[in-house]
């Protein structure tokens, strides 16, 4: 929904401009309609003054009460004495205005006499021609609407009452239309009000009491709606994590099993509890690094090169001695020739016969 700000006499250029459908807009409205009037503020509690009011003003507005809609201003002191700013429109213009907009499909948020759109200075008073009446904003929140021979009339009243004469502002075609002996006082310009973007004094509203705009309320029942869905909706919520936990537990529970199976596999069906797969894994696999490095040592290599020879001569192996820098190898039933002097990289290799005991002696060399 769109806010702006015009005049209800402009709502028409909004639907031929194929404007928003139902737009909020705070509208300026005719303040002929609209009578403004000072009255000292009641001695009851400010809470009664709405009932009040109505009936001190009956006689200065000669028309029946009920039909009319008061709205209070702002309360100032004057001379001392504490004062009150009433506008006073009819109900039934209240209600014509709120059709009209109604009609051009606006909603309006506000409703505010069009005099207030005029500029305010202090020590100035602002007069502006339109449509054959005089707007004239003569203070903060005061002024009024007037033909040309009330409106120069009014204005000498507030120029006779004021301490200090102030300024006119007047902003009209044809100066010509001005009283002489009032256009010593006046500077003439042909500023036009732009009613879309004027300041708009809020605590002018007419729109209140039976014509305040409906507000959307919350109430108590679709507060505690909303909490029983905000509620379910955590639950639910609390439900789904608890359902993807046992989800992820099952998972966890398979990856657990087959890291078991793979660890078996891998160690040659040694078993590890499945938080102890990795520290269990990391120790065999160190055995296994270490068995490597005895595999490559020389000594180790020596015997491989032996393979051959033991395999081809037919005899039995009858003891072996080894250390880290020599093997002793007693073989019975060497046939003659079968075993012959070797030469293995980085040992000396000594054969010796006794008692038909043949033995091989592999001592590694001293590196030079």
């Amino acid at each position: 929904m769109t806010l702006s700000v015009d005049h209800l006499h402009h709502l028409d250029r909004h639907l031929l401009g194929g404007g928003d459908a139902n737009r909020a807009m705070a509208l300026w409205v005719p303040s002929q309609r609209i009578s403004l009037h000072v009255i000292e503020a009641p001695t009851a509690p400010q809470r009664k003054w709405a009932e009040l009011i109505p009936w001190i003003l009956e006689e200065r507005i000669l028309q029946p009460v009920d039909d009319m809609h008061f709205v209070l201003g702002d309360s100032f002191t004057r001379e001392g004495k504490k004062q009150l700013s009433v506008s006073v429109v009819s109900k039934q213009d209240m209600r014509e205005w709120l059709r009209i907009a109604d009609n051009a499909g606006v909603t309006a948020t506000a409703m505010v006499a069009d005099y207030l759109a005029l500029p305010f200075e202090s020590g100035r008073i602002s007069m502006v021609w339109r449509e054959g009446q005089f707007l004239v904003r003569s203070d903060t929140d005061s002024g009024f609407s007037a033909a040309p021979d009330l409106a120069w009339l009014l204005v000498r009243r507030l120029l006779e009452r004021a301490d200090i004469a102030p300024r006119l502002s007047i902003s009209i075609a044809d100066a010509d239309l001005i009283p002489e002996d009032l256009r010593a006082a006046a500077d003439v310009n042909d500023a036009e009000i732009d009613w879309q973007f004027s300041d708009m004094p809020m605590s002018a509203n007419l729109l209140t009491g039976e014509f305040k705009p409906q507000t959307t309320e919350v109430s108590s029942s679709s507060w505690l709606s909303t909490a029983a869905l905000l509620v379910l909706a955590i639950v639910l919520g609390f439900g789904y994590l608890q359902l993807s936990n046992v989800r992820f537990e099952e998972r966890i529970a398979e990856l657990e099993t087959q890291a078991s199976a793979g660890f078996s596999n891998l160690f040659l069906g040694k078993r590890a509890k499945p938080e102890d797969i990795r520290s269990s894994g990391e120790l065999l696999m160190a055995d296994m690094f270490k068995q490597r490095e005895s595999l490559q040592a020389p000594i180790i290599k020596a015997l491989a090169a032996l393979d051959p020879i033991m395999n081809s001569c037919g005899c039995e192996l009858d003891s072996l001695v080894a250390s880290d820098s020599s093997v002793s190898l007693a073989l019975k039933n060497v046939g003659r020739g079968k075993v012959k002097a070797t030469t293995i990289a980085g040992f000396k290799v000594d054969r010796k016969v006794a008692y038909g005991v043949t033995t091989l002696t592999l001592r590694k060399e001293s590196q030079r």
